[in-house]
Order: C-alpha cells, then structure tokens, then sequence
C-alpha cells in the first residue's frame, strides 16, 4: 500500500511539473510583429529598436517591424491583423481593440515657411503649397487636424504628400511655401532645414497670452498637447518662443494580446530602457510614472499587472473601503484645486498687470530715441523688474513658462537701451554734423 501511495505521489509530481512546463511554453511571446511606419521616419527607428530589444531580452520571442505605407497606418495595420504591436500617436482614431503598454515620447508639428510668402498665421496658409509627410503619416494626420480647426479644406490649401526627404529638398527649392514636420523637441531634420536663409518657425500664437489658439486647439482634440518651443533652439531660431501643437507616441497592441506576453514586454521595456534610449535618445521621456485614465487607448490588462507589481495584496482586500477613501479624497482635492485655481488666475492677473505697465514703457527704442526718454525708460524698466521680482519671491506672481517669456521681453529691452546709451557715450561730439 506504502508502495503504491509513493508511486502515485511521484507521478503526481510529475504530472504536475509537465502541467507548469507546458504553462511556460505557452507563456513564452512568439513571433511579434511591430507595424511603425515607413522606412526613414523616427516611427520606424523606435519600431526597430523595441524589435531589437524584444527579440534579445524576452525568451521565446522573435520580434521584427512590418513597414507601412503610404495608404495605410500603423493602427490601420494593427487592426487588420497585419501587426500585433503598432507605434501610433494619441490623437489617432481607433477601434475598441486598441490597448496601450506604455507611453513614449512627445512629438511636436513644426511648421517652417519661407519669410517672404506671406504666411503669418494659419489662416494664411490658405492659397499656398504645404508638405505633410507621406498620406498616411501621423505628420499628415495632425497637420490636416490643425488646417481644419481653421476650416481650411484642401480646396484652400494645396496639401503636398511624399516621402520626408523629397519633401524637404522641394521646399528647400522653393517648390513648397511652408514645410509640417511632426519631429521631436531636439528634431535635427528641423534644425537642418531651418538653416536656410529665408527659413522660419511660425507660431501658432503668442504664448505669453493668457489662452492662446494652442489651448483652443486642446479643446476640441484632447489628446493634442501644446508646447512652447524656446527662442534659439535651432541655432538662430526661432527668433521669438514659439507656441506648437504635438502629440503622444504610445506602444500600444491588440486587446487579444495574451496578458503574459503584454506583461514580459512591458517589462522588459522598462527594465532595459537605458539601453533603449542609446539607440533611441528622445525615448528618454519615456516613464513609469503616467496617468492610466488620461491615456487615448485603454490600458491592456498584461501591461497593468506590470506596473501594479509592488501593489500589496491587501489592497485588493479593503478596494471597496480604499475606492470610498479615494473618492471622498477627490472631491477635497477637487475643492483644493479649485482654490488653486483661482489663486492661479490671481497670480496670471497680476502678471498680465505688469506686462500691460512694460508694454507701456517699451516703445521698441532705436538710434532716433532721444537720450532723456532713453534714460527715463530703463529707470522705469528697472523698477518694474524689481517689483516683478518681489511678487515672485512673495509668491503672489507663478515662475511658470508666461513669467519666463515676460522677462526675457524686459531684459532684450534692457539690453537695447544700455546699448544704445552706451553708443551715445562713445559717439565723439559732432559727430552726427559730419560729412
């Protein structure tokens, strides 16, 4: 009888190490196809490095990147069943299958025009050529979102699809009036092109205002984000901070991606993200730390046992007393950030009072300025600055992105007249009566 029971034991045992070996089998990811855009495109150059860094770092998988086309998306790809990984951007449309791993990168859409066409606003890009990338491209998606928030259609705007290189060459030529560009803070195809004389970065808007067309633009795309772009980022440009529109590049896959599979890449994503960003730098951004219910696609179930690895059984446990806590600490925070808000507004009013005190000191002096309105000017400068700078330290005033632009206008003014007064030490006398 004792015989029996161990025989049975072991083959129990046996049986059930069997059981776990075909479980880890089936775990493993197999073949991955990441769709990521076109040859040439950053899309495509994060698609390759995720297809490196999947296929040498997750066991049993094989990654590689299926090319897209002109015609058709990555999530076009995705949903076709062509991929089971895309890199999309968060503005793009979906279907319900779409779930997010993880967050990627901002991108931003530059828009580079020739000074002498004419074009100071979107508005009037009407009558003129613009390139937007390949058809499909998320720079086109984008750029046809903005053109359409003005209402401009492509009866008005002769939009100019192809590759990003025979783009660029033809507005270099002068084939294209402006050039859209959805690149990377650090964009050096931007950079390069912007080098040409007769190049510039438009604006949106003034960022310095208080809602400013960026934030219009949220308004109605969400998942849009605004940026201001700093004076001299490119070299000698921008000459002004620029205010531009972006979105998120996200790692998103099939909702019929096995959870294990979407767990293992997730992690080892983050576990090797410093090897990623030496192939990748702008995959820098990429983090942990990022808001689940702001995300344009849900997030996928595998990819969330990741990030909720450290959470304590016991959180499971008390959820429903843990959800009643968290909702109560909503609706105080909710009336915190009210009161925020307005303290918020407070701060901008006070702003916005000593940028209308400045506007009406600055009158844009030159060489014909008097020397007495010049001397009045910087006393009057300088006490404002002083005073800009006690309602900061007295936190009456916000130190955020309108503050910085507000005081770059006072020193650039400051910097003018010393430099005009000190011309006007140097200049010997009579010298504006001789020949």
């Amino acid at each position: 009888m004792g015989d029996m029971l161990t025989r049975a034991s072991v083959l129990a045992a046996l049986l059930a190490t069997l059981a776990l070996a075909g479980l880890g089998c089936s775990s493993r990811p197999g073949r991955i196809r990441i769709a990521a855009g076109t040859q040439g495109s950053g899309v495509y150059e994060i698609g390759a490095a995720l297809a490196e860094l999947f296929d040498s770092q997750v066991p049993g998988c094989r990654a590689r990147v299926v090319e897209g086309s002109s015609t058709r998306n990555s999530l076009q790809q995705l949903a076709g069943g062509e991929a089971d990984l895309a890199v999309a951007f968060s503005d793009s449309q979906g279907d319900g299958n779409i779930r997010t791993l993880a967050p990627l990168h901002e991108l931003y859409l530059y828009m580079v025009v020739w000074e002498e066409a004419g074009i100071v606003d979107v508005p009037s890009f009407k009558g003129h050529r613009v390139g937007i990338g390949p058809a499909a491209s998320g720079t086109a998606e984008v750029s046809r979102q903005l053109l359409g928030h003005y209402r401009l259609g492509e009866s008005e705007v002769t939009l100019v699809s192809g590759g990003y290189g025979e783009l660029a060459n033809a507005f270099l030529k002068r084939q294209l009036d402006a050039l859209f560009v959805l690149g990377s803070i650090e964009s050096s195809a931007v950079e390069r092109i912007l080098r040409a004389p007769g190049a510039e970065l438009l604006s949106l808007d003034d960022p310095s205002l208080v809602a400013p067309a960026m934030d219009g633009i949220r308004t109605k795309h969400p998942f849009v984000v605004s940026h201001v772009v700093p004076k001299h980022l490119f070299g000698a440009k921008p000459k002004q901070p620029t205010g531009v529109i972006g979105v998120n590049a996200l790692l998103v896959a099939r909702a019929g991606l096995p959870d294990e599979t979407a767990r293992l890449l997730t992690q080892a994503l983050f576990q090797h993200r410093v090897d990623l960003i030496a192939k990748v730098p702008r995959l820098r951004e990429i983090s942990e730390r990022f808001e689940p219910n702001e995300l344009r696609f849900p997030l996928h179930p595998g990819a969330a046992q990741y990030y909720r690895r450290d959470e304590p059984p016991l959180i499971q446990k008390w959820a429903d007393v843990i959800s009643l806590l968290i909702t109560m600490m909503v609706l105080a925070w909710s009336a915190v950030i009210g009161i925020t808000a307005r303290r918020r507004q407070k701060r901008k009013g006070l702003l916005d009072e000593f940028y209308a005190e400045f506007r009406k000191i600055a009158r844009d002096p030159d060489e014909s300025t008097p020397e007495p309105e010049l001397r009045e000017a910087r006393a009057s400068l300088q006490g404002l600055r002083h005073r800009v700078f006690d309602a900061l330290m007295a936190g009456r005033v916000e130190a955020n992105s309108a503050f910085v632009v507000f005081h770059d206008y006072l020193r650039a003014d400051l910097q003018q007249i010393e430099r005009l007064l000190r011309e006007r030490q140097a200049a010997p006398e009579g010298a504006e009566e001789a020949d």
